[in-house]
């Protein structure tokens, strides 16, 4: 069997899962970025199904914290850490790189002041991802941009690049209207892309959250239902190109 090498690709909603904050000490009101019970957002729950069926996989990326773990910061067991999940970053950001909003519990940890992430050809370069799951646009909506980042991971990877639409947005997020639009001008890129002969596939992930019992308050971040639908959504795009992979390799 092939073991799948996967780079997640995208913002705050690739990172973790924002259900966790300190309740007291230096950090209360502040988000949990260590290893927690609640890390690790659809990512762990992707993990999970992962092994399930049995599939043989890693994670990578330049990033780790945001994972699942122990209260005590411990990283549970089996689950891979990396990503490259650059909260507050749009398209331009992942392309170029920069600085990435990190907690601070992260940063005293890693004996930091600012985390500085590579361009995304440098982080591919060194990863070597197999299969890379893009969800990016949320912040930005820059679609035009998107294009070209789709099109320099291709020109990067050896293997497959899974192509997310962005989930819903709704009040107070400011720019929610723009979701449809930005969704909208996905599938014709892929399309022409696939007819050229590239390994990419769209992934439907707005079709299956709902603003109303989906989302966290700020109206962008999904909540534990959300994760989990997203992480469906993922698993199905995967199992659709696995079980092809896998059965052309056995003939």
């Amino acid at each position: 069997m092939n073991t799948l090498r996967i780079m997640p690709v995208g913002d705050s909603i690739t990172r973790g899962s924002y259900l966790a904050c300190y309740q007291e000490g230096p950090y209360a009101g502040e988000p949990i970025g260590l290893p927690h019970p609640q890390g690790g957002g659809w990512r762990a729950l992707l993990q999970d199904r992962l092994r399930q069926a049995g599939v043989p996989y890693t994670f990578c990326g330049d990033l780790s914290y945001g994972a699942q773990g122990s209260k005590d910061g411990q990283l549970t067991p089996g689950f891979a850490p990396r990503h490259h999940g650059l909260a507050g970053f749009g398209n331009q950001g992942i392309l170029t790189g920069g600085m990435v909003p990190t907690p601070r519990d992260v940063l005293d940890t890693l004996g930091l002041t600012a985390y500085v992430v590579r361009e995304i050809v440098a982080a591919l370069d060194d990863s070597q991802p197999t299969v890379v799951l893009l969800m990016s646009g949320s912040n930005g909506f820059d679609a035009p941009t998107r294009d070209v980042l789709i099109r320099t991971i291709l020109d990067h990877l050896n293997g497959h690049l899974f192509v997310a639409t962005i989930p819903p947005q709704c009040p107070p997020r400011e720019g929610w209207e723009q979701v449809a639009a930005y969704n909208a001008s996905l599938p014709s890129v892929v399309k022409e892309l696939q007819t050229a002969g590239e390994s990419i596939t769209l992934v439907d992930i707005h079709a299956l959250l709902d603003t109303e019992t989906d989302l966290l308050p700020d109206g962008v971040h999904p909540n534990t239902e959300g994760m989990r639908k997203i992480a469906e959504g993922w698993y199905a795009a995967l199992m659709q190109v696995w079980d092809t992979t896998n059965t052309q390799g056995e003939r």
